[in-house]
């Protein structure tokens, strides 16, 4: 009467629902940072507290709130700062696991070009033996959802 479809308010509740049954893995960062031996894949950086990792985090290639699963095949060790970039869309990864970088992002000062700049077409520093980089599928997501693409061409 007041014009609702029905049919897709329902259909949306059902997927609301399913969406607020799935639970994070709570072993996704442990895993991840082992694989990678607790060393950020784009630049290197392997802090460490005492027995603690420091500034690393387990980032989701395809977000995990877009149905990225906590599996170490959507998972990259990265510092704080290359995972934010990567989730803003400033970096990406090429199909061959090299790191992209937006032709849109500006960055003058020496900063920019030792932390972002200097990453163009550099391959990402892969996990140990028997663990597998980002799987195609979530790269592809990233790059068409998130990446704020073209990339720059490398020197």
């Amino acid at each position: 009467m007041v014009g609702l479809d029905i049919d897709a308010f329902e259909e949306s509740a059902v997927h609301t629902n399913a969406k607020k049954l799935r639970r994070r893995d709570p072993e996704f960062r442990k895993t991840v940072l082992m694989a990678y031996e607790s060393r950020c894949a784009v630049c290197g950086y392997d802090g460490r507290l005492g027995n603690e990792a420091v500034g690393l985090d387990a980032a989701h290639v395809r977000w995990w709130a877009f149905d990225g699963p906590d599996d170490i095949g959507n998972g990259l060790c990265l510092c704080g700062f290359h995972h934010k970039l990567l989730d803003r869309g400033v970096l990406g990864l090429g199909a061959d696991a090299t790191v992209t970088v937006s032709a849109h992002f500006v960055g003058r000062g020496r900063a920019a070009e030792d932390l972002v700049f200097r990453f163009v077409g550099q391959e990402l520093l892969p996990p140990q033996r028997g663990h597998e980089l980002p799987k195609a599928e979530h790269v592809e997501w990233h790059t068409t959802q998130v990446f704020r693409g073209p990339a720059r061409v490398a020197a």
